[in-house]
């Protein structure tokens, strides 16, 4: 009977936060988001060609989430700013191939009442 308590904390403690990762924007410094939104982004429909790349860095994945009800809608923009954030903890001068994947009610694979996933390449350009 212990463990079935332990079991219905622990399932109650996860079922409260997103299970993909989504931080807080609003406690990233102002001078690292300008860094991440200077990086170039190319997506896949834009038929736009890129620059010569120097080096792939490797896939970048970012999520906006609607998590509460209270929260706003989950969007592109926020998961495209999302995706340049974690390029740059990458070093990364632009993120190319960059697609969008959206989806509504994914309670079991997000815990998100709406969700947009951005992912794509982060490289490192030739100068």
């Amino acid at each position: 009977m212990k463990y079935w308590y332990t079991y219905t904390a622990f399932l109650l403690v996860t079922g409260c936060a997103p299970f993909v990762p989504v931080a807080d924007l609003s406690k990233v410094p102002s001078a690292e988001m300008t860094d991440a939104l200077n990086i170039r982004v190319f997506t896949v429909d834009s038929g736009t060609s890129y620059p010569p790349i120097a080096s792939v860095l490797g896939e970048v994945t970012a999520y906006s989430c609607k998590h509460l009800l209270t929260d706003p809608p989950a969007s592109k923009g926020d998961a495209l700013k999302r995706l340049r954030l974690a390029a740059l903890k990458l070093q990364a001068d632009a993120v190319i191939d960059v697609t969008f994947d959206t989806r509504g009610t994914d309670t079991l694979g997000t815990n998100c009442w709406e969700t947009v996933q951005a992912s794509g390449q982060a490289v490192k350009l030739k100068q």
